[in-house]
């Protein structure tokens, strides 16, 4: 007897083909979400670090051979800029005359403004930043931004950080302070005033020292650059930091307090 061969019907080759499509699609989306996950995680701890490698430079200075044998580095400024709705984030050195022996153990910043601390020094008649610096841009197309929220001025979008850190040593102790400002440092503008040889009330520090205060600071991380996100994750400075452990990655679920209605997270700043 003569054996019929069967194959597949149409019904069943569409159902496989639904099936490897569903499978395909659903291993493509789990890859891409794993590939942004890892690079939202790269981009948060890149910044952190970023952060901590200022406090490690502060507390391990190495000379930048200015050529300058009555001057020390005392630290470093760091600049925050919004660049038509981008991070313009620069690493300036803080330098200034030597301290002598005798002088007291007074107010870091006082101290800073009597030796003329300045991230500018003129060289050969021109003026420029005193060696080496760098501009830090973040990771995978993410933005530094305020804990304002979504809805803040202007309504539906997120405010770029700007502002300015100074990560600066006490010259008699050593010690290492940190001060935050809501405002930009504009060095741009004061190299502008002293080559055109205007009047720039001192020097950039101690035209800015009563911006800075020794308050901690938050940074929101937003993996969407400036699109909306539940993701912000928030990178503080505690208070009175004197290293690089005074940088933390806050916990999207750390200090909860209260019960119930009452219940909140005072811990991450940037939901």
């Amino acid at each position: 007897m003569k054996r019929i061969r069967r194959g597949f019907t149409l019904v069943e080759v569409s159902l496989f083909l639904a099936i490897t499509a569903a499978i395909f699609v659903s291993i493509a989306v789990g890859t891409q979400n794993s590939i942004f996950q890892q690079r939202y995680n790269d981009a948060v701890q890149n910044f952190a670090e970023f952060l901590r490698s200022v406090y490690s430079q502060v507390m391990n200075v190495q000379s930048e051979g200015n050529g300058r044998s009555g001057y020390a580095i005392y630290g470093k400024l760091v600049n925050f800029e919004d660049d038509n709705g981008n991070n313009k984030i620069t690493t300036y050195n803080v330098i200034g005359k030597v301290a002598e022996d005798d002088l007291s153990n007074g107010n870091v910043l006082d101290r800073l403004k009597s030796l003329e601390a300045d991230v500018v020094l003129e060289k050969d008649g021109k003026y420029e930043p005193v060696g080496f610096v760098e501009n830090y841009r973040p990771r995978w197309a993410s933005q530094i931004q305020t804990t304002k929220g979504w809805d803040a001025v202007p309504a539906g979008s997120y405010e770029v950080f700007t502002g300015a850190l100074l990560v600066v040593r006490h010259p008699s102790s050593g010690t290492v302070y940190t001060f935050s400002s809501d405002k930009s440092v504009d060095v741009d503008s004061y190299i502008e005033s002293l080559t055109n040889g205007f009047d720039t009330g001192g020097t950039l520090i101690a035209a800015n020292i009563g911006n800075f205060s020794a308050d901690g600071v938050d940074f929101c991380v937003n993996p969407n650059g400036a699109e909306r996100s539940t993701l912000r994750r928030d990178i503080r400075i505690v208070a009175g930091a004197r290293n690089a452990t005074g940088v933390e990655i806050i916990a999207d679920d750390e200090n909860w307090i209260g019960e119930g209605a009452n219940r909140k997270n005072i811990g991450d700043r940037c939901e």
